[in-house]
């Protein structure tokens, strides 16, 4: 992980079971969830829930991963 300088922080823990929640603070304006299904080569697109913090995804193969995008 790698976290900016005033960037909020993005968090990922285990929810309801078989979801995760996806959650980042400070809730700050301007940033949009993004995700991809690898990292190499990273094909980043935003997530549907866009701009919702926080949201419940499932967690299940194959694996996902996110990050906070400010355009």
């Amino acid at each position: 992980a790698v976290q900016v300088t005033n960037a909020p922080t993005l968090t990922i823990v285990p929810a309801t079971p078989g979801n995760a929640a996806v959650s980042w603070t400070p809730d700050t304006a301007g940033f949009v969830l993004q995700e991809t299904w690898a990292l190499s080569p990273a094909n980043w697109t935003n997530s549907p829930s866009g701009t919702t913090n926080p949201i419940v995804v499932p967690a299940s193969w194959p694996a996902k991963f996110y990050r906070l995008f400010k355009p």
